[in-house]
């Protein structure tokens, strides 16, 4: 009897990123619940070779009893071979940011994020079932006319979390300063310069023991990176830090230093740092955008007007004041327990099923 293959093709496999973890979270289910399944990609990280497979090489297991997970997040060559198999086809949307950031920053991401809106038109009518990974991504699959729909969140594995953070990073920081993090991307979507303003606000009139980090890749983004760094430099902050891409154990030295997690992004999907801010039981005060109200659901605090200086004159109560502060963690914690893994490899074991049914 041949078993049932489910398999993944995603543009890009890169490492540390969170689409790539989620793609070997969903291999590594399936493996266990004893379905063939492997991961291809146009483009594999050098560290993960091992793990995929290129996409050319998927035409050899391809089949109409086959189940192909596609993730879509930005225009790529591989979405036409995909339209063109003849598997049942999962489409798992992660959304796409709107090209209009990009322009004059990074023209080739603008255009290749405009391809991608374009390519998931598309697929309205040829997936058999189409997943957002938040209800925001859900209800713009609704809007377009995908007629099956549902939400599966990124499967986040906690216990990794576990382990050892940098010790020299740690030891660097560990002083009585109150310490804000942004995790994520320098991408002018993500809106770093809104967090270095409310920045310059507690620094300067609040409270001069404080910190912000600025923590991921500035790859492709250097135009913007500079901005960032001339607006530094115009508003004379010394204690503000733009790691660049970092190691996991530094990544969890950051978060294990910081007192408050601020965003202020424009357009996210579902936003990974904010359920890992709830595992580490930081405060959250977010922007009120596109994906971040689904994923907090009541969590953290919500910004509806980014005026600056009342949002850095509200953080620092937050930090302060404790039973505030514990007041938030506790809804925070709440809300983390609908990402735990089990009950989203219950809603993906419940959608494979219905596909096979």
């Amino acid at each position: 009897m041949r078993i049932l293959q489910i398999h993944q093709i995603l543009p890009s496999f890169s490492y540390g990123d969170a689409i790539g973890n989620y793609a070997l979270e969903i291999r590594d289910t399936l493996r266990a619940w004893g379905y063939e399944s492997e991961i291809y990609a146009q483009y594999i990280h050098a560290r993960l070779h091992n793990s995929a497979k290129l996409y050319t090489k998927y035409l050899k297991v391809s089949s109409p009893q086959n189940i192909l997970i596609y993730h879509l997040s930005i225009g790529s060559d591989i979405s036409q071979f995909v339209r063109n198999l003849p598997d049942k086809k999962v489409l798992l949307y992660h959304n796409i940011t709107p090209p209009t950031f990009f322009g004059g920053i990074n023209d080739g991401l603008a255009h290749v994020a405009k391809s991608g809106r374009d390519e998931l038109k598309q697929y309205a009518g040829i997936v058999d079932l189409a997943l957002g990974i938040s209800e925001y991504n859900q209800k713009e699959l609704i809007d377009l006319g995908f007629r099956r729909t549902g939400v599966l969140p990124i499967i986040l594995d906690l216990d990794k979390y576990a382990q050892e953070p940098d010790g020299r990073i740690i030891k660097k920081f560990s002083d009585d300063f109150t310490n804000f993090i942004f995790v994520g991307r320098i991408s002018p979507n993500k809106k770093q310069e809104d967090i270095i303003k409310i920045f310059y606000y507690y620094n300067k009139f609040v409270d001069p023991r404080s910190r912000l980090f600025l923590v991921g890749s500035y790859s492709g983004m250097d135009f913007y990176r500079h901005k960032l760094l001339n607006l530094i430099r115009k508003l004379e902050l010394e204690n503000v830090y733009i790691t660049g891409q970092v190691e996991f154990r530094a990544m969890l030295a950051y978060y294990k230093l910081a007192d408050v997690f601020i965003s202020m992004s424009e357009h996210e999907g579902f936003c990974v740092p904010l359920l890992e801010s709830m595992h580490f039981k930081i405060p959250i005060v977010a922007y009120n955008s596109t994906a971040i109200p689904y994923t907090l659901n009541g969590a953290g605090i919500l910004i509806n007007k980014k005026k600056y200086d009342e949002i850095a004159e509200m953080i620092y109560i937050l930090v302060n004041d404790r039973g505030l502060r514990e007041r938030i963690i506790q809804k925070q914690c709440s809300r983390l327990e609908d990402f735990k893994k089990p009950k989203i490899e219950a809603a993906l074991k419940q959608y494979i099923s219905d596909l096979i049914s």
